[in-house]
């Protein structure tokens, strides 16, 4: 990640300008007396001259006149460069009347039906593959039908352009999401009778988001603007943004393929998903004995919280996605370390009966009695409060063993991050932090072909961050007050500056090697701290979680928003912009909907099963996370405590990247600084949760794209995989939010395909034996 300034000659060829850029490999990463002798050696270095380089490599790169080995991805960074373009045009308008009224619109749409399914018994999400191609046929027939001249020019400038459509899909997307700021208000309306007003809650919902956006801001010239931080998962999206307005669309190879693609998958997924569910997980064993609990929880999977999915198979794009496509080799390869990690340790735990394991589900998120019934949470309490006498007549609760598993495996994995990210980056971070000194004398330079051209923009200064985040801190402790949390202004104040040292070493991983595994697991860091800080208060515990977890995700995402604008070259103050106004629309509209809903549905959402239409299961399973953190984390975690090793995981995490490190130096050209100890340790217990028979193909195509196709057919990889990648997701995408609405039950009636064969209900999805809770 070396940000400062490399030695760019001015005239070399275009592959020396690619590999003078900063290097992905980890190692690498410069000192202070090398940066000073480059800038000594390099004299001036022309970044235009450089630009203009890249543009050049880019055209013979995308009129096929490029070399095998010039196409070829050797490090993982280099895609940025070889996969996307620099292309800009300053003066096509990004703020029109079409950005506004699109952006606005889907704004609206995604927040709406975002808050709506938060309390339905299904669930569905406004992805951004889906906003894109929508906001593209809209933009496109806007274009089309409004006037041009005269007047009308700003109203429809011209055809829809890039920057219109990525500064929509940033305000729309942040907004198409029900906040966390949302589950705390419900759960305190719900079952505290503690119900906000409509300015305490708003602020609420705003103010814990704009703290990640405060954070973003003070992290942008680490994290986003150097080649080797290339945001793996935005280079599919930014992609597709460049072929569907820079390619032309009759004509160019990769836009028909994405087409192709996306329809293909339109129609296909219609059979996986609601004809013949099989075909979501096809496990030979369970087919050949669907009564053995045993087959089931090894080789079973197709099913929520049914077993590991070993050696079973998806052909179910909507459980494997494109992630596999587009993540780095590396990443993957740790991935399926831990996963192999998994089959292992999840088994033994179980099987070896560790924490009377076989006394509960093999696998479930709930809490239990001695007698493996599920735990009254609620007799806990006396006035939302934990009851010691209470605890007495309850007794002891325990998880299934999978679970703590998990729990354990995240806090080794949070500690790892902590030694890896320091070692590995100390060099790349130290250089950034002395920025912050005001008697610093040394500017961070960063030189960067796509950064390069958006210096022509109006950057945003940093003080505008710093007086962001000084605004929302403000809002945070005010709302924290007003809303009778419990929790002590000082917990806020050390939960904030955890989240924001916290952001900085997840976004790292994110942006250097598209790792993004943390968000459960990081949200019950925040609610054991919480819990030891104020214990026996749940609602405390919620507002820890919400100051802690939310403003580090938020963090991530703008950051990510960042790179595509950036890689899109949309203005720095326009995606500031749409960020800001996506965080306010989704806002007022996430409250005005929870209200109308809970008013109006209120005893259905407060009983268990719920309504065909409501149901009130994420607010119920959001309560009770608070409540079994809030209220049993020192019974459960304490020293005494039947999980007192969760906790104490996070001290030996930090010492476990140790023996790589070791390694590295011993024989510093064998590899070991690519072995990720924080990735290893989150999928150790990845299969602990959810459908899991998408694993298998999701390693076999991750190796066989980024290490096969990559190696063996480079110019292929890197015209069309990832365009590839975004036309599978998005044809997905498309016809799941169909499907949701015309045979899944989210307009209010299930229409389930006709039984047979291969869609039995009296079983799971692979016929396997139902899960046992």
């Amino acid at each position: 990640m070396a940000l400062a300034v490399a030695t760019l000659p001015v005239a070399f060829t275009m592959t020396d300008a690619v590999s003078a850029l900063p290097a992905f490999d980890e190692k690498n990463s410069v000192s202070d007396e090398s940066l000073q002798k480059k800038n000594e050696d390099s004299a001036e270095v022309d970044d235009a001259i450089v630009a203009k380089e890249v543009e050049e490599f880019e055209e013979r790169l995308q009129n096929d006149e490029a070399t095998e080995d010039e196409y070829r991805v050797q490090e993982a960074w280099e895609v940025a460069i070889k996969v996307l373009s620099t292309r800009d045009d300053p003066e096509l308008p990004a703020l029109t009347f079409r950005t506004f009224f699109l952006g606005l619109g889907f704004s609206a749409f995604g927040a709406v039906l975002a808050q709506i399914y938060y309390f339905k018994p299904q669930t569905l999400s406004v992805s951004t593959l889906f906003l894109l191609v929508l906001s593209y046929w809209f933009g496109n027939g806007l274009a089309m039908a409004l006037p041009s001249h005269g007047v009308f020019r700003w109203i429809n400038p011209g055809p829809f352009n890039i920057k219109e459509h990525v500064a929509i899909i940033i305000m729309s997307s942040t907004a198409a999401v029900s906040a966390t700021a949302i589950q705390v208000i419900s759960v305190q309306d719900l079952y505290y009778n503690n119900k906000l007003n409509a300015g305490l809650a708003i602020f609420t919902l705003i103010g814990s988001q704009l703290l990640g956006y405060g954070y973003a801001g003070l992290l942008q010239d680490l994290l986003v603007k150097p080649t080797k931080c290339f945001w793996p998962a935005t280079i599919s999206t930014s992609n597709l943004f460049q072929a569907l307005h820079f390619d032309n669309q009759m004509t160019s190879k990769r836009v028909r393929l994405f087409w192709t693609v996306f329809c293909i998958m339109f129609v296909w997924e219609i059979i996986p998903q609601w004809i013949f569910p099989l075909l979501t997980g096809i496990s030979i064993f369970c087919l050949a004995n669907n009564h053995s609990t045993v087959f089931r929880n090894i080789f079973g999977g197709a099913s929520n919280n049914e077993g590991m999915g070993l050696l079973s198979w998806c052909f179910d794009w909507n459980l494997i996605g494109s992630n596999c496509l587009f993540n780095p080799l590396w990443l993957q390869i740790n991935q399926d370390i831990g996963i192999f990690l998994t089959y292992i340790l999840m088994a033994s735990v179980y099987y070896g009966n560790l924490w009377r394991a076989k006394d509960f589900p093999f696998m479930s998120q709930a809490i239990f009695a001695e007698d493996g019934s599920q735990y009254n949470q609620t007799a806990l309490l006396t006035d939302g409060k934990f009851d010691p006498a209470k605890y007495e007549t309850l007794g002891p609760a325990f998880f299934s063993a999978t679970n703590a598993l998990y729990l354990m495996t995240s806090n080794l994995s949070l500690g790892a991050t902590v030694t890896h990210v320091f070692f590995w980056h100390w060099n790349d971070i130290k250089p950034f932090l002395k920025t912050f000194n005001p008697w610093n004398k040394t500017a961070l330079v960063v030189h960067d072909p796509h950064y390069e051209k958006m210096k022509v923009y109006k950057q945003i200064p940093r003080w505008w961050y710093f007086a962001l985040l000084a605004a929302a801190y403000a809002i945070a402790q005010a709302t924290n007050y007003g809303g009778h949390s419990g929790l002590p202004w000082w917990a806020v104040t050390v939960i904030l500056l955890i989240s924001l040292v916290l952001s900085l070493l997840f976004s790292t991983l994110a942006a250097t090697i598209g790792f993004q595994e943390f968000d459960s697991s990081a949200n019950g860091f925040y609610q054991m701290i919480t819990a030891y800080m104020v214990p026996g208060q749940p609602i405390a515990n919620m507002y820890g979680a919400l100051y802690g977890q939310h403003p580090q995700g938020q963090c991530i995402a703008m950051l990510g928003d960042l790179k595509l604008g950036q890689y899109c070259k949309l203005p720095p103050r326009v995606t500031f912009s749409m960020q800001i106004l996506g965080t306010v629309v989704g806002a007022i509209l996430n409250y005005v909907m929870m209200v109308s809903i809970v008013d109006s549905n209120r005893e259905a959402l407060l009983s268990i099963s719920g309504t065909r239409l409501w149901s009130g299961q994420n607010a119920q399973g959001y309560n009770s996370n608070a409540i079994s953190w809030g209220g049993l984390g020192p019974e459960m975690f304490g020293a005494n405590g039947t999980y007192h090793m969760v906790p104490i995981c996070l001290a030996i995490g930090v010492f476990l990247p140790l023996p790589f490190i070791v390694a590295w130096y011993f024989w510093p050209k064998a590899g070991f600084e690519n072995f990720s100890t924080p990735i290893i340790l989150q999928y150790s217990c990845f299969l602990s949760v959810g459908i899991n028979t998408s694993v298998n193909p999701m390693m076999a195509i991750g190796i066989f794209s980024q290490w096969w196709v990559r190696t063996r057919y480079p110019r292929w990889f890197t015209k069309y995989n990832y365009i590839v990648a975004a036309a599978l997701d998005g044809g997905t995408q498309v016809i799941s939010f169909i499907l949701n609405f015309a045979v899944f039950g989210a307009s209010g009636t299930a229409h389930s395909f006709p039984e047979w064969w291969g869609n039995d209900l009296s079983l799971s999805a692979d016929r396997c034996a139902l899960p046992e809770n």
